[in-house]
């Protein structure tokens, strides 16, 4: 039998073990954040186009190795379009802005700089914009330097989320054989349960940037807003970044407005408030029904947070972070450690999840949202 001493020191090498562990993995994530959000960006990818590649080769019975190089293919010529065509277009529409507002100060000056307030109100307006300027050109160096070691980041993860959405199950069975014997079959439960949710997450991400997309550019069309499609798409894109997106998306698209008159910079604040109405309070609660409900307080929270810790960046995947904590704290904290029946109980019953064989064809073959 052990003795009281005995016992308290045991606890106490284990309350100290369990902290320095606690350290090690804290400060590991810090020192290798960069890496970390590379290789979730590329399994948010794999998620992505393997969802959408087994859900039309279910509904079209073409195979699934066939529809995913397709969508891929279809991914990498957007992208490349998008990159090489359409952004160049929207630089020189802001360039073409930045013009006519040196033009308008120029002329506003011959006109009222006689006048004591004119003097004080263009000389600050003129100072601001230098400054923006100034700005500008140093983000531009920035940009411009680092523009090589980002083509090789997006190489990287391009190639790595084929290889991870061509046999998920080959790296799903490789991290459950990490953890030990008694705690593969909780584990494999778990990666199944991420998995399904980040598919559904994702594909409803990409229902809302579609719809948000076309009606943009639909009515940024109507409004005779020069390059309607490459603002829509841009807005599309970044509606993957909960509230924050949509008000970095209308930017542009006002600033490109603003080259017709100020009246359609105007409208076009109002077409991105409505399509974001549209896109919150109508078609996000039917897309949640399938996913996961993502509190906004929480949301707001963990883009705040990683953005904070890992720059822009943090503040894109912050989100499906988030997403990842929430169904972990659920299915560990929650259904194992608390026993909550909710959870734990019935899935806990169901060989389909404990056993990890069939969890790893699951991962390859069954469509999201189906056999939990």
């Amino acid at each position: 039998m052990i003795s009281q001493p005995e016992y308290a020191a045991d606890r106490l090498v284990r309350t100290l073990r369990a902290i320095a562990i606690a350290a090690f993995i804290v400060l590991a994530t810090w020192a290798l954040a960069g890496l970390l959000l590379t290789i979730f960006t590329a399994v948010m990818l794999a998620v992505m186009l393997r969802g959408v590649s087994d859900g039309v080769a279910r509904r079209t019975g073409a195979p699934p190795l066939l529809m995913l190089a397709a969508v891929s293919l279809l991914f990498v010529v957007l992208l490349l379009a998008f990159l090489f065509y359409l952004a160049p277009r929207v630089v020189d529409q802001v360039q073409d802005l930045w013009g006519q507002l040196s033009q308008i100060i120029a002329d506003l000056r011959h006109s009222y700089d006689g006048t004591r307030w004119g003097h004080l109100v263009l000389d600050h307006l003129q100072q601001g914009i230098s400054s923006v300027g100034n700005h500008v050109a140093g983000y531009a160096t920035d940009v411009a330097a680092t523009t090589f070691s980002g083509l090789a980041r997006a190489f990287v993860v391009i190639v790595t989320a084929l290889y991870l959405a061509v046999s998920p199950a080959l790296y799903v069975n490789g991290a459950v054989r990490l953890f030990p014997l008694r705690h593969r079959d909780q584990a494999n439960r778990v990666l199944i349960d991420l998995g399904r949710t980040l598919q559904w997450w994702s594909l409803g991400q990409l229902i809302d940037m579609a719809v948000v997309g076309v009606l943009s550019s639909v009515g940024l069309s109507l409004l005779g807003v020069p390059l309607p499609i490459a603002l829509g798409a841009l807005a599309g894109l970044l509606t993957f970044i909960p509230y924050l997106g949509a008000i970095a998306a209308s930017i542009p698209a006002a600033l490109v407005a603003m080259t017709v008159s100020w009246q359609t910079a105007l409208w076009t604040l109002v077409v991105f408030l409505c399509c974001h109405v549209i896109e919150g309070y109508i078609l996000a609660p039917i897309v949640q029904r399938r996913t996961v409900n993502m509190p906004p307080a929480l949301t707001v929270l963990a883009m705040t947070i990683l953005g904070a810790l890992f720059g822009p960046l943090g503040v894109i995947l912050g989100t499906p972070i988030a997403v990842v904590a929430l169904v972990t704290t659920r299915e560990i904290y929650v259904g194992e450690m608390l026993g909550d029946p909710e959870i734990a109980g019935p899935r806990g019953a169901d060989s389909k999840f404990t056993d990890p064989s069939n969890a790893a064809r699951r991962v390859d073959n069954t469509p999201p949202g189906r056999g939990g």
